[in-house]
């Protein structure tokens, strides 16, 4: 009997604290002074992407045409740079991701940050025979020119939205 009851002593000693943390109702003043939102926002402050490089955007035929029946490539090996050396794309401000229904379709919808993006992009424009002679240089390499691109700007504004549909 002893047992029992030093026992059930040391339960409620060990009870105790969980009792401790039982919810409690708040008072409307109290309840007034909360706020809330639904979704979830994420927030970019001063996300940077950097140092970008792509060796080369090109595109070819295997089998040529009249005339150049062997396989052809053109192409643009590509830098990008920023004035301070580093490749630069910027996100600032707030991701905010809802989801609602309306009736049948449920969807998901992306609002989006700020992006800009500094510095310029040179591409070097080439013929080649093959794609790698594009970013190689290898034989047969005919440079065609230079493409720059500079003062790029980008502005985001709105939001996306992303629904499924069922399969028919």
């Amino acid at each position: 009997m002893k047992r029992i009851l030093v026992l059930a002593v040391i339960a409620v000693f060990v009870m105790m604290p969980l009792a401790s943390f039982a919810k409690t109702a708040i008072s409307d003043s109290d309840l007034s002074a909360v706020t809330a939102q639904e979704g979830v926002t994420i927030n970019f402050d001063n996300f940077q992407i950097s140092n970008i490089q792509i060796d080369v955007q090109g595109w070819g035929d295997n089998d040529g045409f009249s005339g150049y029946t062997s396989a052809g490539w053109v192409g643009a090996k590509i830098t990008t740079t920023h004035p301070s050396g580093v490749n630069l794309i910027n996100l600032s401000g707030d991701l905010t991701i809802d989801v609602g229904t309306n009736g049948a379709v449920t969807a998901v919808k992306l609002g989006l940050p700020g992006i800009s993006i500094g510095g310029s992009i040179t591409q070097e424009l080439s013929l080649a025979p093959t794609s790698a002679g594009l970013a190689t240089g290898g034989p047969g390499r005919q440079v065609l020119g230079t493409a720059v691109m500079s003062g790029i700007t980008l502005q985001t504004s709105g939001y996306v939205v992303i629904t499924a549909h069922a399969a028919p």
